[in-house]
């Protein structure tokens, strides 16, 4: 058996698996399948992963801190998964233990928020499938990101089953802590992804690649540096993909205030339509509101001092 069927084959019964069990898959997809196709193309006679296979892998892939440290978090119980069933192939130890540091995450501007998606509206880039082709895809996957406040994993694990063009309703499966949620997307967002469904057609995927298998976080991870270099905005390792989820959360609690709604009724429906386990990490989007803004009278500041003490989360969920 080649190491290109083993390692494959391994994988996705250890998918099945923890479907099975009840446990999310979508991290998982969207990080370990580049590191074996990594290794098989740069290691093809090899018969098993080695530490070196990581090293390189590590030192190639544009990772931060904090997704460094969850790769390797995976990998590991990946590789356990291999060895249990026999193989010898190198597990991560406690050399590759990465700390994780709190982000402090990017504000767009109205302006490079604009930029950004003028120029997401004309990338263009390489496939071999006219009705997939990047650009037809990337301006609905961007923005079903940014208007649905989804977290980056969370796009690629859409079937087109799970998004009622009829209605907005769209059904987020196991993502964080392996919960289910629905969101109603906005009518413009809908309208949008009745326009591309058209375009696309039949498919298992919602954001399907020419060879039936999802669009992955690591394609849209590698597209984003060009965006944001293209649009303007200065990389410097921010902004990141995750920092639209933040900007739709801030956006909605400023467009509140400015409404004169009361904030503190509508952060738990922010909570719910996010998919939070808890309120507390909800208050974190207040923290990153402009000081006049944190000062308005929307917010009771004395209410959740009482409620939640000081304990607001200080990352992101």
């Amino acid at each position: 058996m080649t190491l290109d069927t083993r390692l494959n084959n391994a994988f996705e019964e250890m998918m099945e698996y923890r479907q099975s069990v009840g446990y999310a898959t979508a991290t998982y997809r969207s990080s370990v399948p580049p590191f074996i196709k990594f290794c098989i193309k740069k290691y093809p006679e090899s018969e098993r992963l080695t530490s070196e296979m990581v090293d390189e892998w590590l030192s190639f892939y544009p990772y931060t801190n904090n997704s460094k440290a969850a790769f390797i978090s995976l990998l590991r119980e990946y590789t356990k998964y291999l060895n249990f069933l026999g193989y010898n192939d190198f597990i991560p130890d406690d050399d590759y233990i990465v700390k994780r540091t709190a982000y402090s995450p990017y504000l767009f501007t109205d302006e490079e928020l604009s930029g950004l998606f003028n120029t997401i509206d004309s990338y263009t880039g390489r496939t071999c499938g006219k009705r997939y082709l990047p650009e037809v895809v990337l301006p609905v996957y961007s923005r079903l990101l940014y208007c649905c406040g989804l977290r980056p994993q969370e796009p690629p694990a859409i079937r087109t089953e799970d998004i009622d063009l009829n209605t907005g309703d769209v059904y987020i499966r196991q993502s964080k802590r392996h919960k289910d949620r629905h969101i109603i997307m906005s009518e413009d967002m809908r309208i949008l992804c009745n326009r591309y469904d058209t375009i696309v057609g039949k498919r298992q995927w919602f954001f399907q690649k020419w060879d039936g298998t999802p669009y992955e976080t690591s394609w849209f991870n590698c597209v984003w540096r060009n965006l944001t270099d293209k649009s303007g905005i200065s990389w410097r390792g921010v902004p990141r993909p995750y920092d639209l989820r933040h900007a739709f959360a801030s956006r909605n609690i400023i467009r509140w205030m400015n409404a004169g709604k009361d904030v503190m009724e509508l952060l738990p429906c922010l909570s719910a339509y996010m998919g939070h386990s808890e309120l507390t990490s909800t208050l974190y989007y207040i923290h990153l509101l402009p000081e006049n803004l944190r000062r308005s009278k929307s917010i009771n500041w004395s209410l959740l001092s009482r409620v939640y003490g000081k304990e607001v989360q200080e990352f992101e969920d």
